[in-house]
């Protein structure tokens, strides 16, 4: 079920209508975004997805958005240009709306040919098992591209791997050819093409026969292949089909991700191919290929097209690089280009701010944050009508002109009149926690990966970043946040340079301790500004979890604090020094989260990691693993929750009962997402790790354990509500949070909640009848947790 997501922005546009039971908190924006799509109809209908899974739907510009979910988010949008209600979504499936967004129904695989859906790995990785008679091809997994076409009613194309998909019936019944390569785009239109349909791959143009339903293969000239980022149109004044396409010299060695790019354009259906040799474009004075990633084009302006840059390189006076990043654009097919968003002019080092930001953009929060530093474009979109509006994205925002480029304007965030900024309903951001401080209300704080500490002073309407003090090697990512019961505006902050623990991916290095800088940061004016606190911890302690003993006395705490690369530091002096703790902790020390009991005792997470065996990569692996410690941390013992391998991740206490403990765990995964699909593969191949998830109880303080929820999912953490004795809350991986009236026995869903990554769940301590949820990828959720009957 789609939600609608809340943003204050006021116009004389339509509005996306509020949820009933949800609204949306946070900045907005923040992390990536991809495939903008545009709608036949208007130029303010499009479509955008971020890389957490969340699609979102604007009919008003992106003044507000409506977030639309599907397991491991879209790979493709397509909007009819007859119809402008019918949309169309494909991820593993293909979903159709009729409505303009409100509804969706599933056309590929029909739900008759699904006999199961499945969810495995360190993400919880949605996929779909399908019977004999279907024609899904789920060894590709994904959905790359859809056309409709505007000639012929019924008639959509689309693309899996090197499957193309074609039905003449609005999807009721499909065909399939196999192409033998990976189908990157497809296009066909009403007029020179209305009888054809052009199928783009790395080497060749497949021409499918609508008629006939045959294919005919055309090969791509030898010194442009392999191709990539297809654009297509007509130019308006003569209807002459145009065709754009990248391609990555061949020649030239590769830095990392980057290629040194061609640009290759075609006006005679793709015979033959030129390369474009405009100066600015192949960066002529510099004598230094530039790197391009994307390109498209005004559908039925084609002479207008944008060119997304990586990298271009320019020499200084003093001999030395300057690396720049942003849009080129194109008003006469290709011939001549010119920038139209130009950034940096620095080393091209991320987090360094040696560069100027873009002249042409008016941002909110991000340009002030990140503004200087090297910030990858990643896509663009143009309206197909108007070559003067497109969309550009970015590790962090989405924005858009109506003017050619000439200027530029977010459409994620909007600047309030106090200097704070409040979400137009894109959210896009990993959020851990959601933080009250005990003497304002109105004071709440957000810990985000890649964007820091928020903090809110009006009950989340409107919201600001903070890391002024904070080192810049660990600035990346606030894991958590405690604020002092008994001290005004005194507040600690966990850090770190590494997001996303405790996910598999970011320990497969066997050098990545050597690069996970973190600590712990003491403010002392309510979050505004911070400085760190972590003698005898180091620069190098990514801290993930910690908590406060509120038995302690003021401005002498007991503070503990969960090292991800460490394991469990204790302050007993107001966090000023620290000392490690991990007596009768062996294996992995990947310590994430810790809880105190209302008695006293502590609780550890501890990750499953690869061991690197005398620093090399292997496929051997430590289990993860729950403690407990009843002498304040002096010493841990080893819970036996299940059989190992398991994936402990977080811990509750029932506040009236400290022996009543329940523990979150995530369910199978597979070794390539400990070590590495590489390295897995070499050492005899992948395979699955057998995991018991869901959630887990013990009546007896951890002694012994039992299995009260769904032990094949991936569940992060689990709450339990202080207001409701009884009512316990689990947040999963599985596209659904969970709610518990009776202590775990049965389980309602949570109403209108669809997020695929959820984290936590937090009480609304100013609201207890509420609950925030934090995501992985979609900031934090505020509502009513309604049970779904």
């Amino acid at each position: 079920m789609a939600i609608l997501l809340v943003g204050c922005h006021t116009t004389k546009k339509e509005v996306a209508e509020q949820p009933v039971n949800w609204e949306k908190l946070g900045p907005g924006g923040g992390g990536s975004t991809f495939i903008p799509t545009f709608s036949y109809h208007s130029p303010d209908n499009f479509m955008v997805r971020c890389d957490m899974t969340g699609s979102y739907l604007t009919k008003n510009g992106g003044a507000s958005y409506q977030q639309i979910n599907v397991p491991n988010g879209a790979t493709a949008y397509a909007f009819d240009p007859k119809d402008a209600n019918k949309i169309y979504i494909g991820s593993n499936v293909l979903k159709y709306s009729a409505d303009g967004g409100k509804n969706w129904e599933q056309i590929f695989p029909s739900k008759e040919d699904v006999i199961r859906e499945e969810y495995i790995g360190d993400h919880a990785n949605y996929q779909v098992k399908t019977n004999e008679k279907s024609l899904y091809g789920a060894e590709f997994k994904r959905i790359k591209t859809i056309c409709v076409d505007p000639e012929i009613a019924g008639a959509i194309y689309f693309s899996m791997g090197s499957f193309f998909y074609y039905s003449s019936n609005s999807g009721k019944s499909w065909h399939k050819k196999d192409l033998n390569q990976q189908i990157d785009f497809i296009y066909t239109n009403k007029t020179g093409l209305k009888n054809d349909v052009y199928i783009f791959t790395s080497h060749s143009i497949c021409i499918f026969d609508k008629s006939s339903n045959t294919f005919i293969e055309k090969k791509l000239p030898k010194e442009m292949t392999p191709a990539f980022s297809f654009a297509a149109g007509i130019e308006q004044s003569n209807g002459k089909e145009i065709f754009y396409a990248l391609h990555h010299n061949q020649n030239k060695p590769i830095q990392g991700e980057f290629g040194y790019t061609e640009v290759w354009f075609s006006n005679d259906f793709g015979i033959p191919w030129n390369r474009l040799t405009d100066s600015i474009v192949t960066n002529d004075k510099s004598g230094l290929m530039p790197s391009y990633s994307m390109i498209s084009c005004a559908e039925f302006d084609a002479r207008h097209a944008y060119l997304v840059c990586n990298r271009y390189q320019e020499k200084k006076e003093d001999g030395t690089m300057a690396y720049w990043y942003g849009v080129l654009k194109t008003n006469d097919t290709g011939k001549t280009w010119e920038w139209v968003w130009k950034g940096g002019g620095g080393s091209g080092q991320y987090g360094v701010k040696d560069g100027i930001g873009i002249s042409n953009l008016k941002d909110a929060w991000v340009e002030n944050a990140f503004g200087g530093e090297y910030i990858r474009l990643l896509d663009v979109g143009v309206a197909p009508y108007d070559g003067q509006t497109a969309i550009v994205t970015d590790w962090y925002r989405t924005m858009k002109t109506t003017d050619g480029g000439q200027n530029w304007a977010e459409i994620y965030s909007e600047k309030q009149p106090d200097g704070t900024f409040t979400s137009r309903g894109m959210d896009v951001t990993t959020s851990f926690g959601v933080h009250f401080d005990p003497f304002d209300s109105s004071h709440i704080a957000i810990s985000y990966t890649d964007i820091g500490y928020h903090h809110s002073f009006n009950g989340g309407k409107s919201w600001s970043r903070s890391v002024e003090g904070v080192p810049v090697e660990w600035s990346n990512t606030c894991y958590w946040v405690v604020f002092d019961p008994d001290i005004k505006d005194k507040i600690w902050s966990g850090w770190s340079g590494m997001h996303d623990f405790p996910r598999g991916k970011m320990t497969r290095n066997p050098h990545w301790k050597e690069s996970a800088k973190g600590g712990i940061c003491l403010s002392l004016d309510g979050g505004k500004t911070w400085r760190p606190v972590n003698e005898g911890m180091g620069f190098d302690s990514p801290v993930t979890s910690m908590v406060l003993d509120q038995g302690s006395a003021p401005n002498n705490r007991t503070i503990y604090a969960a090292v991800y690369n460490k394991g469990v530091y204790k302050s007993v002096d107001d966090g000023k020094s620290w000392e490690l703790k991990n007596t009768g902790i062996d294996g992995s020390t990947c310590a994430f989260e810790l809880t105190m009991a209302p008695d006293g005792s502590l609780f550890l997470t501890v990750s499953p990691t690869p061991k690197h065996t005398d620093g090399v990569k292997g496929r051997g692996y430590y289990s993860g693993a729950i403690y407990k410690s009843n002498n304040k941390a002096e010493s841990w013992k080893k819970l036996d929750v299940a059989e190992d391998p398991i994936f402990p991740n977080g811990v509750a206490c029932d506040p009236q009962n400290p022996k009543r403990i329940y523990l979150g765990c995530w369910a199978d995964i597979q070794l390539s997402d400990l070590v590495g699909g590489d390295i897995a593969e070499e050492t005899g191949g992948n395979e699955v790790i057998n995991m018991q998830g869901g959630v887990f109880v013990s009546e007896d303080g951890g002694e012994t354990w039992t299995s009260l929820f769904d032990k094949n999912q991936y569940v992060y953490d689990v709450t339990t509500d202080p207001y409701h004795p009884g009512r316990i809350y689990c947040c999963t991986f599985n596209n659904a949070a969970w709610r518990s009236d009776d202590y775990g026995k049965s389980w309602e869903k949570i109403k209108d909640y669809d997020f695929h990554w959820g984290h936590r769940i937090i009480v609304d301590q100013n609201e207890p009848e509420k609950i925030y949820i934090t995501t992985f990828g979609s900031s934090v959720w505020h509502g009513i947790p309604e049970k779904e009957w």
